[in-house]
């Protein structure tokens, strides 16, 4: 990958290339300096999945201008300019881009402490709360439809039409679970509609793994991974921590009756997204905060259980059940979420001081 480094004025003799971190969608790798000098984070955009590279490039460029006018000591991870001024590097229809790496941090993939669910949580809230104010409607969403929920139900009764017989009776009841839901449908159509529930620049893949911790404090640094950034709203970034923080079992347990919120991880994140954004939120963005986890838990649970209904096209699989008991893993939380509803929203009014 010499051509690469180059073309971001870097030596190629003067580096090694390792691969780095567990995400499955672009290919990343530390650019290790053999000098003493700064490293540095490679990666290859996967296109198949980002279809317009050029929308994140824009984006993140808008965001970086905007902090650096109005929070210039803010952590925001800028993409290094290529020696000709660009963001992105293409290389034979392949774009590359090259990002500071932070030395004196670390990431983890899941929480085994509440006070990582709050770390993680403020960062995100401090993202947020730092784009305040910044104007959106310009910009492009990186993945069209990836948060819209009203597109992913149209997208499981689609599925449903064309399942085989066999796929249809194994996944019935799960299928009447989700079906029975709709309202959540209908929730977000008016999330949607609302003219008090503002586009702000968030993040949209909130999972803990995009939270760097400083190695000394065990504090949160700041967020990475920012190919998702966009215009959206709060209950995506909430709702996806929500989903991957309070649970012990990852989405991949089959462990069904050990799928339970965590109250104490629920509680510190919400405690650290809201110490830096509840002064910012306007009333139907805060009446929507306990909606927030099941709009992305059944939303999930939507995508797996229609990629099973589909004969598997999207989600890797490693047993022929694999989507199907994803779906059950989700609608398990979803149900263990909503049995705890008036203790949640208790928690929340409580920090919101209501």
């Amino acid at each position: 990958m010499d051509h690469q480094l180059q073309a971001f004025g870097l030596n190629p003799e003067e580096y090694e290339l390792v691969k780095f971190g567990s995400g499955h969608i672009n290919h990343t790798y530390l650019v290790r300096s053999l000098t003493g000098k700064p490293d540095f984070i490679l990666q290859k955009i996967n296109t198949y999945v980002f279809k317009t590279p050029e929308d994140i490039d824009r984006n993140l460029e808008n965001t970086a201008e905007f902090l650096a006018a109005h929070y210039p000591d803010y952590l925001f991870i800028s993409p290094v300019k290529t020696l000709s001024g660009e963001g992105l590097m293409i290389d034979n229809g392949e774009y590359w881009r090259l990002s500071p790496f932070i030395r004196g941090s670390f990431s983890i993939n899941e929480a085994s402490d509440p006070e990582q669910s709050y770390e993680a949580a403020r960062q995100f809230g401090i993202l947020t709360r730092n784009l305040h104010g910044m104007p959106v409607s310009e910009l492009n969403p990186t993945i069209p439809g990836f948060h819209d929920l009203a597109w992913r139900f149209e997208q499981f009764k689609e599925a449903i039409a064309h399942a085989s017989e066999e796929r249809k009776s194994t996944a019935a009841e799960l299928i009447a679970s989700f079906q029975g839901r709709q309202a959540l449908v209908d929730q977000y159509i008016q999330i949607i509609e609302d003219k008090d529930y503002p586009q702000r620049m968030i993040h949209h893949d909130t999972k803990i793994n995009n939270v760097l911790f400083d190695k000394k404090t065990q504090k949160g640094l700041c967020v990475c991974d920012l190919d998702t950034l966009m215009p959206g709203k709060i209950i995506s970034d909430l709702g996806d921590m929500v989903r991957t923080y309070v649970c012990e079992e990852s989405e991949e347990s089959t462990a069904f009756d050990k799928i339970k919120v965590r109250e104490p991880y629920y509680e510190a994140l919400m405690k650290g997204y809201l110490s830096e954004m509840k002064d910012l939120l306007t009333e139907s963005e805060k009446a929507s905060l306990f909606y927030s986890g099941q709009f992305m838990i059944y939303m999930q649970g939507l995508r797996f259980l229609s990629d099973y209904l589909n004969s598997d096209v999207y989600y890797p699989i490693k047993y022929p059940e694999h989507n199907l008991n994803r779906a059950k893993n989700q609608l398990a939380l979803l149900e263990d979420l909503e049995e705890r509803k008036g203790v949640l929203e208790g928690v929340i009014g409580g920090i919101l001081g209501e």
